[in-house]
């Protein structure tokens, strides 16, 4: 059975490998804490005016370039199974 986490571990350099993740619905679960987060990757074309301001477009144009978009939201279940299954504690700091 595949494992639901790919492990990726850090080159000598600090840097993992360079991967191809699915586009919609990737996760990336931290290996220290257990946290997980949906992440979602979509390419798009962009034009940056002479102040520096990027407008996204719809559709290329002349001038355009390509740039990776990314969005991340917390899995709290899929953060909960991890931490449950690597028996991670984590503590809250807040005065009681």
């Amino acid at each position: 059975m595949m494992a639901k986490f790919k492990k990726i571990k850090a080159n000598k350099d600090g840097w993992s490998d360079w991967e191809l993740p699915v586009m919609d619905g990737y996760k990336m679960a931290c290996c220290d804490c257990g946290l997980v987060h949906d992440m979602d990757f979509k390419i798009s074309w962009t034009v940056t005016d002479q102040k520096g301001d990027v407008t996204i477009l719809h559709h290329q144009i002349v001038g355009a370039v390509q740039r990776v978009m990314i969005r991340a939201r917390r899995n709290n279940r899929s953060t909960g199974q991890i931490r449950r299954h690597a028996g991670i504690s984590i503590q809250s700091n807040k005065a009681q």
